[in-house]
């Protein structure tokens, strides 16, 4: 199998970072139970 490693840099406006760091913490758990995750930090 191959092994796919992805980073991803977001820039959020300053008014708007606590919105998207909620946002992003919602995808963990469903990230991390997909077939195949490794890692996801």
């Amino acid at each position: 199998m191959t092994q796919l490693t992805i980073v991803a840099n977001i820039k959020a406006q300053p008014d708007q970072i606590d919105l998207v760091k909620a946002e992003l913490f919602k995808l963990i758990t469903m990230t991390r139970s997909e077939l195949g995750c490794i890692n996801y930090e």
